[in-house]
């Protein structure tokens, strides 16, 4: 029997707990693209945020990619509404993801499973892809845990994801996390500074964590959920937190094949400690 619940508000669905009211997170979807937010720790802290002034399009937990090939036909699934300027080339061949209606959603014992189907459809609504997105929003013992996995299926022809920077699956972290507030960005053997301690190279783990007056330590920390990879990491002192294969070369998908990539997001209280993050590994 399920502990948890869904809240719908709009299209937002809320994960939370039957008995004493705790909100784990979040889905929900926009014209443009489905995303998670928010995401709590367990003492109620958002450590995401639904976007950024200068970068609308970075959304809670989310996924992107740009550009996106089919045969002859080129769409960018990064940007997305507002525009940020009239000569912005992030919406000169502009997608978007559309999220069908029906989405599937299992409580289980510690939290709920969602299931999204979706169209990546390019500037003349034609599909280029479609996308089976699975997010797991679930509670452990000292923390709120996300698993994001996205699988995407070249159900219209062979698919070419060039190397680029506009890719592929992340979070725009909380700011009261980052470095400008006094927050410090942590990879694995404890390097701890700026973003300098992973500088787009590999690393087991990704964390942003602070102290916060009047509460004490809480971060939010991210692992790829694939074991035998360990990067790259594309991380900003802004907040910009990605994983994405396609930094370093294309990825490629024959036609009816599918690319899947996943990671595991935890907001946490407290601070992180070497035990804390080989369990998390582990789930």
């Amino acid at each position: 029997m399920s502990n948890y619940d869904v809240t719908i508000n709009a299209r937002t669905h809320l994960v939370v707990e039957t008995n004493t009211g705790r909100c784990l997170g979040g889905i929900g979807t926009n014209f443009y693209r489905p995303f998670v937010f928010p995401f709590y720790t367990p003492s109620g802290h958002t450590v995401i945020q639904e976007f950024a002034f200068d970068h609308p399009f970075h959304n809670g937990i989310f996924v992107g990619q740009a550009p996106v090939k089919v045969g002859d036909r080129e769409a960018w699934f990064w940007g997305a509404p507002p525009r940020r300027s009239f000569t912005d080339r992030l919406f000169e061949k502009l997608g978007r993801m559309e999220t069908q209606k029906a989405i599937v959603m299992t409580p289980h014992q510690h939290g709920v499973k969602f299931i999204q189907n979706i169209v990546w459809r390019d500037a003349n609504e034609e599909p280029l892809i479609d996308e089976i997105r699975t997010v797991n929003l679930y509670a452990i013992a000292d923390g709120t845990v996300c698993d994001m996995t996205s699988e995407k299926v070249a159900t219209y022809g062979d698919v070419e994801y060039p190397q680029t920077k506009y890719g592929s699956i992340g979070m725009r972290v909380e700011p009261r996390l980052l470095p400008v507030m006094g927050g410090v960005v942590i990879g694995d053997n404890d390097r701890r500074g700026k973003v300098e301690v992973i500088d787009d190279n590999a690393s087991d783990y990704v964390a942003y964590q602070n102290t916060l007056h009047g509460h004490g330590n809480l971060g939010v920390f991210m692992t790829i959920l694939d074991e035998e990879v360990r990067g790259p990491w594309f991380i900003r002192d802004y907040g910009m937190a990605l994983y994405n294969p396609t930094q370093t070369g294309a990825v490629r998908t024959n036609s009816q094949d599918s690319w899947e990539i996943g990671l595991r997001f935890v907001a946490y209280d407290g601070e992180l400690t070497a035990d804390r993050v080989e369990k998390w590994c582990a789930i």
